[in-house]
């Protein structure tokens, strides 16, 4: 049977553990590269992101804003857009703006096949928007 004063000590040691491990942990996190995961090159742009939110979609539905911000997975080297693996999502510049009924469209098929059925080009879409948003972005920076 343990008694009052071991249950004290046990409790006290089992604390001085927590706190040594949380220190370790903070160590390792402190080590880390900012962005958690590694970006495998995936060009992240929030503001990106935030702009393509606030367009109408892009599939020619007439649904307008607000839209989810829809990465292109298909491959195009010729506009430097590699094939993503499994789990890798493409950088954000490959995105476009599509309501949540296109977007879910455009997952639940061949995503060559969604687009060519729509008689669109996602990455001239993607293309015109982010020249669109940096040309934005600039100017906003100049004026401030």
């Amino acid at each position: 049977m343990v008694t009052a004063q071991e249950r004290i000590i046990l409790r006290k040691a089992a604390e001085i553990k927590r706190t040594k491990n949380r220190e370790i942990r903070m160590k390792i996190a402190a080590a880390r590269k900012s962005g958690g995961k590694a970006s495998r090159g995936r060009e992240r742009d929030t503001g990106y992101l935030a702009f393509l939110r606030r367009q109408p979609c892009a599939c020619g539905c007439g649904a307008p804003a607000p839209s989810d911000a829809a990465h292109i997975r298909m491959a195009s080297p010729e506009r430097g857009k590699l094939p993503t693996g499994m789990q890798v999502k493409p950088s954000d510049r490959f995105a476009v703006p599509l309501n949540r009924v296109c977007h879910d469209k455009q997952h639940s098929m061949s995503e060559a096949r969604f687009w060519s059925a729509l008689d669109r080009d996602p990455f001239e879409i993607a293309d015109r928007l982010y020249a669109e948003h940096q040309g934005a972005a600039s100017s906003s920076n100049r004026e401030g």
